[in-house]
């Protein structure tokens, strides 16, 4: 669990406090993600037609110049007398004919066959045309034919290409639409990241609020009974029991707040003032502090520094030492020793244990498994929360391990000089 993370079972969107329904947030997200999408789609369409019509038009002006260049180069050869037989290809042209004014072929390249490559002539003011003549085996060629001369009987030279398969094909339209959907897909995967993270912060606020205020509704409310019932009857009601009640519930209000601001600041990322530790020292005084409740055994096994708050450790281990004593059937036990460049912590009870699926869960604000608010009702379910919140801003990691009895919370922190 990372900074910030709420119970998913928990709904920030339920109801405000008037009792009318929050505004909920995810189709604020759908609707950006929308909008950038349908803009990314008509882009990417207008860029992928614009592209398509550019390669079309240069494949197409490229082969139609090539042919050009041809029909020139053996126009002057015919106009010499000098046109070898039959006529050399080159440049990618390898249809070239010369045919005179009744239709016959004078010259001709090997692949043009015996039939004419086309029977339109130029007149005589435009020399040089250009065509597109599909054979009689259905190939299309891009053609180009010269008038040698003005005389009506003048020879024609033809020289073309057959139409490459881009032309000839969709395959570049093809191309263009995956192109097209992949960049609109991603446009759509990517905005709907950035604004849900942008929209994060708003998010765990709602939450906040809506979680907060579900927690404190019932001590406010506990509260307002004990006063009200005073009041009605001052005659059967006790003043100093009843303030007494007051008092212990302000205490867990005034608690959950204290929770909730550490909280706040360690999301924060709040500096605290971080010096080097004697982590076993810590835990055997800790462990030392009589109480009236579970014994509490330490076993420290060599010299193990960290380097940390520690307000925030004792509080760390305060809260594992809680919570393992309200579980725990006769003690709980905190070993301190280090492995593989950390420090390691672990705090065992000898209670039921907590299940498997719930062990991430339990570290979740505001949880609380049934077993601990059976034995406990007034604690608030953010003691592991903020545990393991002090874990991560000391660059360790809290879990909770196999235990072949009870529950083994394990915290790994950095050896003091460890990167």
């Amino acid at each position: 669990m990372t900074c910030g993370q709420w119970p998913a079972q928990k709904n920030w969107s339920d109801t405000q406090e008037n009792g009318e329904a929050m505004p909920p947030l995810c189709p604020i997200q759908v609707r950006y993600t929308t909008v950038a999408t349908l803009l990314a789609l008509v882009t990417a369409v207008m860029i992928g037609v614009s592209m398509d019509l550019a390669v079309r038009h240069r494949v197409r002006d490229e082969a139609f110049l090539n042919a050009e260049k041809t029909t020139l180069w053996w126009s002057a050869h015919v106009r010499v007398g000098q046109l070898p037989h039959p006529i050399p290809t080159s440049a990618g042209i390898d249809l070239i004919q010369v045919v005179d004014a009744g239709g016959r072929i004078v010259n001709a390249s090997p692949q043009t066959g015996r039939a004419p490559l086309s029977m339109f002539r130029p007149e005589p003011g435009n020399r040089v045309q250009r065509r597109t003549e599909c054979l009689p085996d259905e190939r299309c060629v891009l053609l180009v034919a010269d008038r040698i001369s003005l005389d009506a009987d003048s020879p024609v030279v033809y020289a073309g290409a057959v139409e490459p398969s881009i032309l000839s094909t969709h395959d570049l339209e093809y191309a263009i639409a995956a192109s097209t959907l992949l960049m609109t897909v991603l446009s759509g995967w990517l905005t709907w990241r950035m604004t849900g993270r942008s929209l994060r912060p708003l998010k765990l606020q709602c939450q906040l609020a809506s979680t907060t205020s579900h927690e404190l509704r019932n001590p406010i409310a506990g509260l307002r009974v004990q006063l009200e019932e005073a009041l009605l009857y001052p005659d059967q009601i006790n003043p100093r029991d009843t303030i007494q009640g007051a008092l212990s519930t302000i205490d867990r209000l005034e608690a959950i707040v204290e929770d909730l601001l550490l909280l706040a600041r360690l999301c924060d990322g709040e500096p605290a003032p971080s010096e080097p530790i004697d982590l076993g020292a810590l835990v055997t005084a800790e462990a030392g502090t009589p109480s009236h409740t579970m014994p509490v055994h330490a076993q420290v096994t060599g010299d193990v520094w960290v380097h940390g708050s520690r307000t925030q450790l004792i509080r760390l281990l305060n809260n594992l030492v809680s919570n393992a004593r309200r579980h725990a059937e006769t003690g709980v036990t905190v070993s301190v020793t280090s492995a593989d460049g950390q420090a390691v912590m672990a705090v065992t009870d000898d209670g039921a244990g907590i299940e498997p699926a719930d062990r991430e869960r339990v570290f979740e604000r505001f949880v609380r498994l049934e077993d601990g608010r059976r034995r406990d009702a007034t604690g608030s379910g953010l003691g592991l929360a903020i545990s393991r919140d002090i874990a991560h801003a000391h660059r360790g990691s809290l879990r909770i391990e196999d235990s072949p009895r009870g529950a083994r919370f394990v915290l790994r922190l950095p050896l003091m000089g460890e990167k």
